[in-house]
């Protein structure tokens, strides 16, 4: 072999471009094998020329890309370790590289040898080693930071011993693997590395879905806060106290249950052992994903639950727990998941004490014990939270009404919530009373309701603001150490606002930001803020309904932004932000030029929707040789992927860059930030389409959402939106089930792999690229 002097092995860890992945994918020179210790590759080089020597190197992330040695790797080849400045000698030409406990990865030596090489070596043969490149450089990043020492690379990186304590899958999707890093390093009481800090923001969802047949992500150890309220499926006759605790027994005529997890599936939480405690003499009966009574004793019982890979499609399919009181009254009902966490480490669910080090294990049970109020997340979803700065509590707030949470009951049918009352013409009557009424702080959902949230059996105005309560959402902020974004409800009062902002103030931690929405939407017609806006504006003098609404939200918004500056102190802990149309520009310069209002406003809240012409109802969506076929008439993956990509569509990719262009121009204009509140895709049935196509045309927008090609529009998407000046960009919204009325969440449950959540995929790819915020003060 010839000699070549010492080499340096580069390991661009975090900007690596895609196009030198695919190049290297298709590279050779390595193998790997797992748990045997023999190598798929002979070593056999004849024909090359190789380095003896090289050094293994760090590109530092957060020191643009400084090189820093990694120190501490061993090498299956004699007992060798790399020396204290990341060099290493091979004598033949080829390395045996030692990954944690169970993987001897062969490598070819070379001058300069990268990550890629590596995650090229360990995804030989896979269907798609483009894709399994990528992911597996992300692990590889994400191990080597993780088991830095002193985890300070800045100073060179030392492995620890740990490093080769781990049984780790270098292939899999980067969520998975870092799951799994996280499980075997709470042993250690270590957290994973990030890769990325975050970037981007996340749009939250209700407690409980208002449709049974779409399951939103449960957000708590106590899987009963997200139960139905009894009072949706008990018998008419049931009393309740002020939290909505039964008061009253069952009888044989008389049923008192509840259901909770409708259409989870497994990975929504997990399987295994729950125990229920609670307080009262009465007996709890238990079916559906319990599978049996494990064990049973007063105020504490014990059932086993398993969900379903898939629904149960048949007639009268229990895809549920159902709950009920069989005997007496119970009052302070918990159902508690298995495990716990260890101290400090609240993303990582452990099964037991041996899954943490000595004396760190605290068990969801005895948190919730003696404390049913004890704000104990579910891991899982914090795990999920934490890839965001952000998180928008709007739909946890339950602070976004439907219009008809004023509509007048139908008086032939009084008791259902979704009858109402109706014009000569049709028309649903308001109630005029209603729709001005305001919003009190004592309406506020409370620690000690029984549930928060519930369905659409309930009349609307009852679950008006009645999701999770402040408490929650700003430990959850806390916990998860980013910036909550508030949405004051339309019609809460200056109490209200005082009191809310007071609360945050003194309990949001010390360096993050609350950020303040005056309501949502305003701009809507489907959500009751519209009309009350109009209602609230018209002694404001305006000729049209458009502006009138407009001046009297610009109006108010600022007089709740005077409120919680007042109570914060000051602005220096707030983003205030004045929400708007995304197709409107003229719109958001309205607002800001009436009156004082960009006097109080930090930045404008717009959307970030993309989606195609559904017919050809709008004018812009007339012209043929424009819009060559609406999403109305697809009838393929690629008819869906083509109208979004038309240039010439309004509400296409290239649409939307327009649209973030000219309200960039009018936030520059005023000096104010742009924010997206919400964005994403926007693939819903928005008109008229045969009844026979309905099916089929839900089920192809469903299968846009989980086509690879998805995953790129987003970052494109979000590409546009940092080239337009853009700063947070809000996603929407939390994994939860497709269904007919859309496709919204980021990935279908929190359990799916982000190899198969487009989407989330695209989002995570940009924030691993960008690395950090573009904008300053960050």
């Amino acid at each position: 072999m010839q000699n070549v002097t010492q080499g340096q092995l580069r390991f661009p860890f975090l900007m690596a471009a895609m196009a030198t992945l695919a190049l290297l994918a298709g590279c050779g020179g390595g193998g790997s094998s797992t748990d045997n210790g023999t190598s798929s590759n002979s070593g056999n080089n004849t024909g090359n020329t190789y380095a003896n020597s090289g050094r293994m190197l760090l590109l530092d992330p957060t020191r643009s890309n400084a090189e820093t040695p990694i120190s501490g790797l061993q090498y299956d080849v004699a007992g060798n370790t790399s020396g204290a400045d990341g060099s290493f000698n091979t004598a033949n030409g080829s390395l045996s590289l030692l990954l944690g406990s169970n993987t001897r990865l062969a490598l070819a030596a070379k001058t300069t040898l990268t990550q890629q090489d590596m995650a090229s070596a360990l995804c030989s043969g896979n269907a798609d080693p483009t894709a399994c490149a990528y992911n597996t450089s992300k692990n590889l990043e994400q191990y080597f930071l993780s088991m830095d020492s002193d985890r300070n690379s800045t100073n060179a990186i030392q492995l620890s011993p740990n490093a080769y304590n781990l049984n780790l899958q270098w292939t899999v999707s980067p969520d998975q693997f870092e799951s799994a890093l996280a499980q075997q390093l709470a042993a250690y009481g270590q957290t994973p590395a990030a890769t990325f800090s975050p970037s981007l923001g996340i749009n939250t969802e209700a407690p409980q879905s208002e449709q049974d047949s779409i399951s939103t992500p449960i957000a708590f150890a106590d899987i009963f806060r997200v139960a139905r309220p009894f009072k949706e499926f008990s018998c008419v006759t049931t009393t309740y106290d002020e939290h909505g605790w039964p008061t009253s027994s069952p009888s044989s005529t008389c049923l008192v249950r509840t259901f909770l997890l409708d259409s989870a599936v497994k990975g929504s939480v997990p399987d295994g052992q729950y125990t229920v405690l609670y307080e009262g003499d009465g007996t709890l009966e238990y079916s559906g994903y319990v599978n049996k009574l494990v064990s049973r004793a007063p105020g504490r019982d014990v059932v086993d639950v398993t969900l379903p890979a898939k629904l149960d499609t048949s007639a009268n399919a229990a895809n549920r727990i159902a709950l009920r009181v069989v005997s007496g009254t119970v009052k302070n009902i918990r159902i508690i998941m298995p495990g716990g966490i260890c101290e400090g480490n609240p993303s990582v669910r452990v099964e037991d004490a041996s899954g943490c080090p000595a004396g760190q294990f605290r068990s969801f049970e005895e948190a919730l014990r003696n404390d049913r109020n004890a704000i104990v997340f579910n891991p899982d979803y914090l795990r999920f939270m934490k890839n965001f700065r952000v998180v928008r509590m709007m739909n946890m707030m339950g602070s976004s009404p439907s219009y008809l949470a004023c509509a007048k009951p139908d008086p032939a049918n009084p008791t259902n919530p979704n009858a109402f009352e109706k014009d000569a013409s049709g028309n649903v009557v308001i109630d005029q009373d209603c729709l001005v009424s305001d919003l009190t702080w004592e309406q506020r959902s409370k620690m000690d309701d029984a549930v928060w949230g519930a369905s659409g059996r309930v009349h609307r105005l009852e679950r008006y603001a009645r999701g999770t309560p402040i408490e929650v959402q700003v430990e959850l902020a806390n916990q998860l150490n980013a910036h909550p974004w508030f949405n004051i409800p339309h019609n809460a009062t200056e109490y209200y606002n005082r009191q809310f902002a007071y609360y945050v103030a003194t309990h949001l931690k010390p360096g993050l930001k609350a950020h303040i929405e005056y309501s949502n939407e305003t701009w809507n017609g489907i959500f009751w803020a519209y009309h009350y806006m109009l209602k609230k504006g018209e002694d404001l003098g305006s000729p049209t309904d458009a502006w009138r609404g407009a001046n009297y939200y610009a109006k108010q918004a600022s007089k709740v932004f005077q409120w919680w500056e007042d109570e914060f102190g000051g602005t220096q802990r707030l983003v205030r932000l004045l929400g708007t149309y995304q197709n409107d520009a003229n719109r958001t310069k309205r607002m800001l030029d009436y009156s004082d209002t960009r006097q109080y406003v930090d930045a404008i809240a717009m959307g970030g929707y993309f989606y195609a012409c559904w017919d050809r109802a709008l004018a812009a969506c007339q012209d043929t040789s424009k819009v060559p076929k609406p999403l109305v008439e697809a009838t393929s993956l690629d008819d869906i992927f083509a109208a979004m990509d038309n240039p010439n569509d309004p509400f296409g990719l290239e649409g939307v860059k327009s649209q973030f262009a000219k309200q960039a121009a009018v936030a520059q204009e005023y000096g104010k930030a742009l924010y997206a509140y919400e964005g994403g895709q926007h693939l819903t049935i928005a008109g008229t389409i045969a009844t026979d196509r309905r099916q089929n045309m839900i089920d192809l927008l469903h299968a846009a959402n989980r086509d690879p090609r998805m995953g790129e529009r987003y970052q494109q998407l979000l590409s546009s939106w940092k080239s337009a000046g853009g700063q947070t960009f809000m996603l929407f919204s939390v994994p939860h089930t497709f269904s007919q009325y859309g496709s919204f969440g980021i990935k279908e449950n929190l359990a799916q792999p982000r190899t198969s959540a487009p989407k989330f995929d695209g989002a995570m790819k940009f924030q691993e690229n960008v690395g950090q915020c573009w904008w300053g003060g960050c």
